[in-house]
């Protein structure tokens, strides 16, 4: 790690992202911005929907011809609990896997330059800068940073497993100190 104090750089490193971390990085961003988002309130949703058709049963004895309107809302309810809570992150981290493998540019090693204001990504092929203002979101793992925004590159992922310990801690440190709005720090994903 390289810092220059007349150009405000924090870090200067390598990094390559494997294909499981741009997927959970993908997953993450589908869960911010994607198909995914509010899909805790909208299960909640068709879960009171469901329960209320439960006891609607119960009060029938179950004798699901007597109501068959409240056994097919039943039905439909439950599976779009399903659908929000497990299928479509599951469809998104599928999607990242399926976009990694389809771009030959995301699988290549990256030269990152981070400076206070902004960061540069340059690798064979392209050139980004972008500014901390175009980033939407800014997301800490346990395995990565996860950067979202931007019009030329929806996610930037950096992996910590190409990063010694004192580089993610400058790196973490810069992040919740200059995206302060933006910055989240969060678990490892359940149900990966």
């Amino acid at each position: 790690m390289t810092t220059d104090k007349n150009n405000n750089g924090i870090a200067e490193f390598d990094n390559q992202v494997k294909i499981q971390e741009y997927a959970e990085a993908y997953q993450l961003y589908d869960l911010m911005h994607g198909r995914s988002h509010g899909r805790e309130w909208k299960s909640s949703v068709f879960f009171v929907i469901a329960l209320i058709m439960f006891f609607i049963l119960s009060m029938e004895h179950f004798n699901l011809v007597k109501v068959p309107a409240a056994t097919i809302v039943l039905l439909i309810s439950s599976y779009m609990c399903t659908h929000y809570l497990y299928l479509l992150p599951r469809k998104a981290k599928l999607l990242g896997e399926h976009i990694y493998k389809s771009s030959h540019l995301l699988s290549k090693s990256c030269h990152f330059k981070i400076e206070r204001d902004n960061f540069t990504l340059k690798n064979d092929y392209e050139y980004i800068k972008k500014y901390n203002t175009d980033i939407t979101d800014c997301i800490e793992t346990d395995e990565m940073f996860v950067l979202m925004g931007g019009i030329d590159k929806k996610i930037v992922v950096i992996s910590k497993r190409c990063l010694d310990e004192q580089q993610y801690e400058v790196l973490s440190h810069h992040f919740q100190a200059r995206m302060v709005k933006q910055y989240r720090r969060t678990k490892q994903l359940r149900g990966k």
